[in-house]
């Protein structure tokens, strides 16, 4: 059952397990070069075995995530496997009674073993139970499978669901990435496999109870020798299985970074830089160097589990022999039948099989409940509720910053310090200062993706905080500097939430420039962008670009915000672009961040950030009167087009 659930039943199923699947466990989730790793996540803590009440709690909790996933198979599944319970007592019992009855009737005692038709009774009584457990064992196969699906369904909409309501913040940070892929790991057989564990506890004791009963006969040691025998390979597979369980939790770092090195040799987006350079064998190295540190820990493990388990399978030999002994010394005095016998060697495989499941199932349900701790650990995280507060009705007027501090979490520096600007509609504010400065943080804090940790932000002379963040995005409409480039339809990447009224999708990309190249695909604003899946089409980095300024200017918002808007464009792009801008801000508040001063000329006013702070405020011909940090800037990237 355990294997068929795809759970470890013992100690070399687990460790294989973990040498095939460790360096790429998280490969599904951080494949992608643009996010390099960030700060080692603190394994020591997370390895460490919750207490009890968190585990009884956890159990609780994955009890109920199976029920809620699909009561019927549930139920169905549990029916079943109770009635299995009986089948191996029964089996036993059917060809004791059948060899008997042959072993009297090859004497030439036909009549004792009550004649032939008895014997065809029997056969038929052994043949019976049997198809039984094949009957019960198809429809239990069936409702795990079924239940099995539902419930990594359940289980994967709430990570998530989960995940939509995190900090954005949270996902600028090494240790919810390492929470986040974790928690996926565990998506497949973990939970489902606590119920099945379960379960098998309760078909160990009746079966037991059941074999005990009937092998009470052959001698009062024959039992407890048979179930001391399977005591040793249970507890060394629980002890490797949770060191096991430590040494991948305190990889979970390593493992990334592994698989983030391999992701450079494989992405479409790095091929070049990394052959132009000769990158690869670097690369490569560096993959090595994680996996035999991986190595160099398994190892010895693997060894010492071995080892332990020889040792236990001569002890469990040497008690096994010695009830058979026990049992011969009864046959020889004539104390036992042939049957009883039988039923000796063939329940010893039962008993002990029975009895390492009571015992391994419990050490299973310890280890999944270990490693389920990384689900709930990831679903228990603080979320924040966009929706939360009051919901803002019109237009926005103004924008303020009044002394604006902003720090991430678990660092001990502020990105902003005392930011202060005011901008009025129809107004349009531009962002200037070099890498580092505040600019993206800032345009964060203004869209409500980040909260600030000091000051306020007024809209229309309010403070946004007492609004849903979600209400107030309604009224923004954002092009960031790593726009996304979603693999789906031309329509779909500028609508982002569903497929939009298509005159609607079409006025926005005439506004950017896109519908000159999205036109000419062949299936036009429903050909696949990218190259991801079958039939789609790769863009170029402007194409992209002028898509993401259509998403901004599909949606009827009092407010732009342009980060880096002509990046990606070409000379001819950008004018057209900055044109299409000064056209489009009309009456809505315009903010702009660009290093391209040919871009924030265009702004009414200018905000010069360095370290997190005002350094100058004012119009472009003022900021040059004033001649300061701007000033020098400006001259700086104009010199670079005189001669």
């Amino acid at each position: 059952m355990y294997k068929e659930c795809g759970i470890a039943t013992t100690p070399t199923t687990r460790s294989s397990d973990m040498l095939q699947t460790a360096p790429q466990m998280f490969s599904s989730l951080s494949n992608t070069p643009s996010r390099p790793p960030q700060r080692p996540a603190e394994s020591g803590a997370s390895a460490a075995s919750p207490p009890l009440r968190t585990q009884l709690a956890d159990l609780r909790a994955t009890l109920g995530l199976v029920w809620s996933s699909s009561p019927g198979h549930t139920i169905t599944l549990l029916l079943l496997s109770l009635l299995s319970a009986f089948l191996p007592a029964a089996t036993l019992y059917a060809t004791k009674l059948l060899i008997d009855a042959v072993g009297k009737a090859t004497t030439g005692n036909l009549a004792a073993a009550g004649g032939y038709p008895h014997l065809v009774q029997l056969l038929a009584l052994q043949i019976g139970v049997g198809a039984l457990g094949s009957v019960l064992g198809s429809f239990q196969n069936t409702s795990r499978e079924l239940l099995g699906d539902s419930l990594q369904n359940t289980i994967t909409l709430k990570i998530l669901n989960k995940a939509t309501g995190l900090e954005v913040e949270k996902f600028e940070d090494a240790e919810t990435y390492d929470s986040l892929q974790n928690a996926y790991r565990e998506v497949g057989v973990r939970p489902l496999g606590v119920l099945t564990q379960l379960i098998a506890l309760l078909q160990a004791v009746i079966t037991l109870l059941s074999i005990g009963a009937l092998m009470a006969r052959l001698g009062p040691l024959v039992l407890p020798l048979i179930v001391l025998a399977s005591i040793p390979g249970v507890l060394i597979q629980n002890r490797f299985g949770s060191e096991s369980y430590r040494m991948l939790r305190r990889r979970t770092q390593d493992a990334r970074v592994q698989n983030y090195l391999g992701s450079l040799l494989t992405s479409d987006e790095v091929v070049k830089e990394v052959r132009l350079f000769h990158f690869e064998p670097y690369l490569i190295r560096r993959w090595e160097e994680y996996y035999l540190k991986f190595r160099a820990q398994l190892v010895p493990l693997v060894q010492r589990r071995n080892g332990w388990t020889l040792a236990a399978s001569l002890l469990s030999a040497v008690l096994v022999g010695a009830a058979t002994l026990g049992v011969l010394s009864r046959a020889a005095k004539g104390q036992i039948t042939v049957g009883d016998f039988s039923l000796f060697a063939l329940g010893i495989a039962q008993v002990q099989g029975q009895f390492s499941s009571l015992l391994s199932g419990v050490s299973g349900i310890y280890q999944n409940l270990l490693y389920i701790r990384n689900l709930f650990g990831f679903l228990e995280q603080p979320s924040r509720d966009l929706d939360a507060g009051e919901e803002w009705q019109g237009p926005i007027d103004t924008i303020e910053f009044e002394e604006v501090g902003f720090r991430y979490p678990l660092t001990g520096r502020d990105v902003l310090k005392g930011l202060s600007f005011r901008v009025e509609r129809g107004q349009a504010l531009a962002l200037v200062g070099e890498n580092g400065a505040g600019k993206t943080t800032a345009i964060k804090l203004l869209t409500r993706l980040f909260q600030p940790t000091g000051g306020r932000i007024l809209l229309n002379g309010q403070d946004a905080a007492k609004f849903s963040a979600r209400s107030v995005q309604r009224e923004m409409s954002i092009i960031f500097q790593d726009f996304g480039q979603y693999q789906m339809t031309a329509r779909e990447n500028v609508v982002l939430s569903g497929e939009g009224d298509l005159n609607e999708v079409k006025r926005a990309a005439e506004r950017s420039g896109a519908d000159e190249f999205v036109e000419t695909l062949p299936g036009e604003y429903d050909t696949m962008l990218g190259r991801l899946f079958s039939g789609g089409r790769q863009l170029s980095g402007g194409q992209w670009q002028k898509i993401a300024l259509a998403r901004l200017y599909y949606r009827h918002a009092s407010v732009l915000v342009f980060d880096e808007p002509t990046a990606a464009l070409d000379a001819a792009a950008e004018f057209e672009t900055v044109s299409r801008l000064r056209e489009q801000a009309g009456e809505r508040i315009t903010v702009i961040i660009s290093h391209r001063f040919s871009t924030v000329r265009l702004a009414d006013r200018i905000v010069v950030l360095d370290e997190g702070r005002v350094v100058e405020n004012g119009s472009h011909a003022e900021l040059l009167a004033l001649d300061g940090r701007y000033a020098a800037l400006f001259r700086l990237q104009a010199s670079g087009y005189s001669d």
